[in-house]
C-alpha cells in the first residue's frame, strides 16, 4: 500500500473514533449531554480563574493549576464551550493516536485499531463525562507510548524525556497519581543498569529526566510566584492530595470490579502461551507489573471513583494488541518494526 495512503487511512481510523467519543461530550454543542457535578465546579473555577481571581487564595479547588487554566482558557475567546470543545477534541485525537501508536508496536495496523477503539469507545459516554481524568489519560496515553517504546528498543533519551514531563505535569495536576510515573522511571533506571547500557547512555538517562522536570516546573514555578499562591498550591493540592489517601481494599473493590479487568487475566495468558512457544515475553511480564503498579497507585487515590477506570483502560491497549499478535501470523500480517 502507498505509505501516504497508509498515513491517511490511519489518521482517518483515529479520527473516527474521536468523533464517535466526542459524540457524548457535554461540551458538544449538537448532543444534549448534562455536566456532571465534578465537571460544575472545575469549570466553576476555571471561569472565576479568568476573571482574575487566584486559583488557591480566592478559590477553592484541590486539583492543579493544569487543569483549571486548561479549562480556563477556553473562556478567553467566548462564554460558550465552543472552544472547550475544540480543545478537548484535540487531546481526545491526541490520546487515541498515541494508543494507537503502542498497540501498533504489537499487531498489525488493522488489529491496532481495534484495540484503541475497544478501551476508549465501549463505556459510552465514560471518559468524556470525567473531571481530571480526561487529561490525567491523556498524559497517560503518552506515557503508555513512551514505555513501549523502550521496552521494545531500549534506552531512548527523548522518551525518557518526555516520560519525566509527563509525571511533572501530573504533579501540577494531581499529584497523588505521580507516585506511578516515578516508580516508572525507577523501574528504567534499574532495567538500563542491569541491562548494562554504555555510561554515556546512564548519564543521559538522568539528565533526561532532570531536563524534563525542569521543562515543566520552571513554568509552573514563575505561574505560582507571579500569583503569590504558591504555599496555598502545596497547601489545598499537594498536601491535600497526599494526606487524604484512600482505603485501598474500597479502591480496588472499584478499579478491578469490572469486567475491564479480565484484560489483566488475558495479558497473563498471553505471556504463558508466548512462554510455551519460545517467543520473547519479559516486555509483557514488564507490562503485567507496571499494570499492578497501576492499579495499586489508582486504588490508593482518595477521590477514586468509576472514572478512574479510565485510566487504566489506556494501559490495557497492550494485553489486547499482544493477545491479537496471535491472529497477525496465521493472516501474513505484523506489527510495526522500528530501529530507533
Amino acid at each position: 500500500m502507498n505509505k501516504n495512503l497508509k498515513s491517511f487511512l490511519e489518521v482517518l481510523g483515529v479520527l473516527v473514533i474521536t468523533c464517535i467519543i466526542a459524540m457524548t461530550s457535554p461540551f458538544n454543542p449538537w448532543a444534549n449531554v448534562g455536566f456532571t457535578s465534578m465537571q460544575e465546579e472545575i469549570l466553576d473555577i476555571a471561569h472565576s480563574v479568568r476573571e482574575g481571581y487566584l486559583a488557591y487564595v480566592d478559590l477553592g479547588g484541590n486539583y492543579g493549576p493544569v487543569l483549571y487554566e486548561f479549562y480556563g482558557l477556553g473562556y478567553l475567546l467566548t462564554e460558550t464551550h465552543v472552544v472547550h470543545f475544540v480543545m478537548e477534541l484535540v487531546i481526545i485525537f491526541a490520546s487515541v493516536y498515541f494508543l494507537y501508536k503502542s498497540a501498533k508496536l504489537y499487531t498489525s495496523e488493522i488489529f491496532a485499531i481495534v484495540c484503541t477503539a475497544i478501551p476508549t469507545v465501549f463505556g459510552w459516554g465514560a471518559l468524556t463525562s470525567t473531571g481530571p481524568e480526561m487529561i490525567l489519560f491523556f498524559i497517560m496515553s503518552l506515557t503508555v507510548y513512551h514505555v513501549t517504546r523502550q521496552l521494545k528498543y531500549g534506552f531512548l533519551s527523548y522518551h525518557t524525556y518526555l516520560l519525566a514531563i509527563d509525571m511533572t505535569l501530573v504533579i501540577f495536576l494531581q499529584p497523588g497519581y505521580c507516585i506511578l510515573w516515578f516508580i516508572i522511571l525507577l523501574f528504567f533506571a534499574v532495567m538500563f543498569k542491569v541491562k548494562d547500557i554504555e555510561s554515556k547512555d546512564y548519564k543521559s538517562f538522568w539528565m533526561s529526566i532532570l531536563e524534563g522536570i525542569i521543562t515543566v516546573s520552571i513554568p509552573m514555578g514563575l505561574y505560582l510566584w507571579y500569583f503569590k499562591n504558591a504555599s496555598s498550591f502545596l497547601e489545598q493540592v499537594v498536601n491535600y492530595n497526599f494526606n487524604n489517601m484512600g482505603n485501598l481494599a474500597s479502591g480496588l473493590r472499584i478499579t478491578l470490579g469490572t469486567p475491564w479487568s479480565l484484560l489483566i487475566v488475558l495479558l497473563l495468558v498471553v505471556i504463558i502461551v508466548k512462554a510455551f512457544k519460545g517467543d520473547y515475553f519479559l516486555d509483557l511480564c514488564c507490562w503485567l507489573g507496571l499494570i499492578a503498579v497501576a492499579v495499586i497507585v489508582i486504588s490508593l487515590q482518595g477521590d477514586v471513583n468509576p472514572h478512574s477506570i479510565e485510566l487504566l483502560k489506556a494501559l490495557y491497549v497492550v494485553p489486547l494488541a499482544s493477545a491479537f499478535s496471535f491472529i497477525d501470523e496465521p493472516l501474513g500480517l505484523s506489527a510495526e518494526e522500528r530501529k530507533f
